[in-house]
């Protein structure tokens, strides 16, 4: 059985632990969680890093071949964005502007007709609703890097 910790209670009523205390219980949440399978995905550039996260949401979210290439380039190029504009409506509304959109069917070598079938699809699915949806945009750290923990529990176990 997990022992109490005495905690004091800070002016607005919250519980608060000394630092020492709290950097304890952290290393010993993320020892107790640590990773035992580990999986290095090689990718050769930034659309390639978002083409398999497309193909890893592809369960979750039933994406066509097709799909997966043009939001892989929506990702990259919100990406690419993102680099420069912080405010992330602007960002949102910037990615899905005529002239993205004909740069992303043209990487993609569709037609605009196809184009927008695909787009139409996404549209369907929730993936785009007029920006893309915010939980299938990956924190891409600055280096490049991308860390993605999966934590299987069975339902009656806490966390």
């Amino acid at each position: 059985m997990r022992q109490k910790i005495p905690r004091k209670v800070s002016m607005n009523g919250t519980e608060t632990i000394p630092k020492e205390q709290y950097n304890a219980e952290i290393r010993q949440l993320k020892e107790k969680y640590k990773p035992n399978n580990a999986f290095i995905v090689p990718v050769v550039d930034t659309l390639d890093f978002f083409k398999w996260w497309c193909v890893f949401l592809r369960p979750f979210i039933s994406l066509s071949d097709r799909e997966i290439d043009v939001v892989a380039s929506l990702l990259r190029q919100r990406w690419e964005l993102s680099k420069a504009i912080q405010d992330s409506s602007l960002l949102d509304t910037l990615t899905m502007d005529s002239n993205i959109l004909k740069r992303v069917a043209e990487e993609c070598k569709m037609t605009k007709q196809h184009f927008y079938v695909v787009i139409s699809s996404l549209k369907k699915k929730g993936v785009i609703d007029g920006y893309i949806t915010p939980k299938l945009i990956p924190n891409l750290k600055d280096d490049g890097t991308f860390k993605l923990t999966i934590l299987f529990k069975k339902a009656d176990q806490q966390v």
